[in-house]
């Protein structure tokens, strides 16, 4: 895959993550291939491709010249020391660097330009500092810190000020953890977003909420869900990802999960100001209510 200029931006099972680059996907990634198998499937434009297919379509070879160039970046390995190295205990989560977050967020408290972006995405000053929002003036690129359930920092996800460009720290673990479950994980209901920026807009709201930090969810996700809540209110994203994302949740966590609809008006709750916010909450009581009636 590296030899075919692909960037793995996450991996979640047994898959790495791609923007799928047989349709205009820059967002979020929505391709997925298959670590084993080779296989790519997009669940944006649902393209599927082998892996011959697959590197054809980045290179520019031929069939042929796309079997030799597979064929040759296989690597030969031992049956023994397969097994060894699977049974080297790797740690789950490593700890991240606390004093670099701490400088991108002190420039993010100084900087006019950084301000200005968390501004307009009605991001209050509080939360910026209780959530230690950072920003990077080299990379002209905002930085949200992620945690390990039980509060270890792992890294962070980082998003440009200008455009839609998406970089994380190396090795982040997206699908080991969600967004701000360790500020959450004693509460009896939980708001379950795509984005962390959605999930800080809920908490400022008074809602607790977490970010599966992209929609494509992991097993390991949603059996953090299962560990901590028993009440998950899902609140997709109106687009065909988020649509994906609702119904996985729904059928991995059956019973424990209702569904809240947005207005088709909104594409997620950043489109929406503080006091549509607080509402929905009300609005979702009702529809219960009356259900129930």
């Amino acid at each position: 895959m590296a030899g075919s200029g692909v960037d793995i931006e996450s991996e979640v099972d047994t898959d790495f993550i791609i923007f799928c680059p047989f349709h205009g996907n820059h967002r979020t990634p929505a391709g997925e291939i298959d670590k084993v198998r080779g296989t790519f499937f997009c669940f944006s434009c649902h393209h599927v491709a082998d892996l011959a297919e697959f590197v054809m379509h980045q290179t520019g070879r031929t069939y042929f010249e796309a079997i030799r160039f597979i064929k040759s970046k296989e690597v030969a390995t031992s049956l023994e020391s397969e097994i060894n190295q699977k049974l080297i205990e790797k740690p789950m989560y490593v700890q991240y660097d606390e004093l670099q977050v701490k400088r991108l967020h002190s420039t993010a408290i100084e900087s006019p330009r950084a301000q200005t972006y968390y501004s307009g995405r009605k991001i209050t000053d509080s939360s910026i500092k209780k959530f230690g929002l950072g920003y990077s003036e080299k990379q002209d690129m905002i930085t949200i810190p992620v945690h390990a359930p039980d509060g270890m920092l792992v890294g962070f996800v980082g998003r440009s000020v200008e455009g839609k460009t998406f970089k994380n720290t190396p090795g982040l673990p997206k699908g080991k953890t969600l967004f701000n479950l360790n500020r959450v994980k004693n509460s009896r209901t939980v708001y379950v977003v795509e984005s962390s920026f959605d999930a800080i807009r809920l908490d400022q709201c008074g809602f607790a909420a977490v970010a599966t930090l992209g929609s494509n969810v992991s097993n390991f996700q949603v059996d953090l869900l299962k560990k901590y809540f028993n009440d998950i209110i899902v609140i997709a994203d109106n687009d065909e990802a988020g649509g994906n994302m609702k119904t996985r949740l729904i059928e991995k966590l059956g019973s424990r999960v209702s569904v809240l609809l947005l207005e088709t008006k909104y594409k997620d709750i950043g489109d929406m100001n503080d006091e549509d916010i607080k509402a929905l909450s009300f609005s979702f009581d009702q529809s219960i209510a009356e259900i129930l009636q």
